[in-house]
């Protein structure tokens, strides 16, 4: 798991050795950061779940579960769950999941790795609902 959660880690993310789309998809996201309206880099959280993450470790992380609706705690799988993130979409070889917090601007961005030795349970559930 890589976890950007500040400037200077974000800064820095140009310097890891990255997988190839990874690192494309990573750098155009930074690049977005710098709009018309301000610099979003302070209000964003980067997070790589890579194969071996758990969900565990995600919550430790960003402090909610992808899997977990937050308001009313219905998991994935159970046929009331809904979407309830605000972006999720494929990638070539990546998910991206996007949740704005509030009106604050803030936004954690997930970057989920399409591949085996991912949390099965997160698999599912971006094939099923990413776009």
């Amino acid at each position: 798991m890589i976890s950007l959660p500040d400037r200077a880690s974000i800064e820095g993310a140009r310097d890891l050795a990255l997988e190839p789309r990874l690192g494309a998809l990573l750098n155009a996201r930074i690049a977005d950061l710098a709009t018309p309206y301000g610099d979003l880099t302070d209000l964003t959280h980067f997070l790589v779940v890579e194969p071996g993450d758990t969900e565990a470790q995600i919550v430790e992380a960003v402090g909610f579960s992808p899997l977990v609706d937050p308001v009313d705690g219905v998991r994935s799988g159970d046929a009331r769950f809904l979407p309830w993130w605000d972006l999720l979409r494929r990638h070539d070889g990546w998910f991206e999941l996007v949740v704005c917090v509030g009106d604050s601007g803030f936004a954690f961005v997930l970057f989920i790795a399409d591949a085996d030795g991912v949390d099965r349970r997160l698999s599912d559930l971006c094939r099923t609902f990413a776009r």
